[in-house]
């Protein structure tokens, strides 16, 4: 390639642009992880830094103009930042509903190629539940909002913010880590796995009810009833 001549590696750009496009198109098999592979446990909510001690018992009372919201309507309020910097909305498709590992599981989430090492975002105010590296997710962060209604979920990480960890309290744009392909992602294909999810009763925040953020981040719009895993109306 080094004696190649300029005009020649000119020729080569189209190539180049076709193969990533393509790589693009080919998503990942199954990005989100199980109880098993990342080896958690059901736990309380989080007690936020400076809440009274009766408040690690149960959980904070919803503030009252949020209280009524549905999912999405909550979703749309918290006004989310796009979690990786510079990545242009109308560039990113909805994957939500693509299936994955042959037809048996749904992706649940949105995917947003950016190249290695791209700072990935707090999406959210809110608190860093979790940091693990699984084989599925590779090194992945668990975050919750302010009021611990909405989890949210980064996979695919190369690396941390060496400032993270867990209990933290963070804000939007924070940067929490950068952009890789740990874990089953194609190897040639950094991006970022984007998951929301709304938190369960059983405290297994892992496995909470998804919601599609790809309106809420400035995505096209559709109809929202139907992107919510599990149901075809909203609450």
């Amino acid at each position: 390639m080094r004696s190649m001549r300029p005009a020649n590696r000119l020729t080569l750009v189209p190539t180049i642009v076709l193969a990533c496009t393509a790589a693009a198109c080919t998503r990942p098999v199954l990005y989100y992880p199980t109880a098993e592979s990342a080896g958690m446990a059901p736990v309380p909510r989080p007690v936020l830094a400076g809440e009274p001690a009766a408040a690690k018992s149960a959980a904070p009372a919803p503030n009252a103009n949020t209280a009524s919201m549905s999912d999405l309507e909550y979703l749309d309020y918290r006004r989310l930042v796009v979690p990786v910097a510079g990545a242009d909305m109308s560039k990113v498709a909805d994957t939500f509903d693509d299936d994955r590992d042959g037809g048996e599981r749904t992706h649940h989430a949105i995917d947003i190629l950016a190249p290695r090492g791209t700072p990935i975002l707090s999406a959210d105010d809110g608190t860093v539940l979790r940091m693990s590296s699984n084989t599925l997710g590779g090194i992945t962060m668990y975050t919750i909002d302010p009021n611990h209604r909405l989890v949210y979920y980064y996979a695919h990480m190369d690396h941390y913010n060496d400032a993270m960890s867990p209990g933290r309290a963070i804000q939007k744009g924070d940067t929490l880590g950068y952009v890789g392909t740990t874990g089953n992602a194609p190897k040639d294909t950094p991006h970022l796995h984007f998951q929301v999810m709304r938190w369960p009763a059983d405290g297994k925040y892992w496995n909470g009810e998804p919601l599609d953020p790809f309106e809420a981040l400035g995505g096209g719009r559709r109809d929202r009833a139907k992107h919510i895993a599990g149901s075809s109306q909203q609450p």
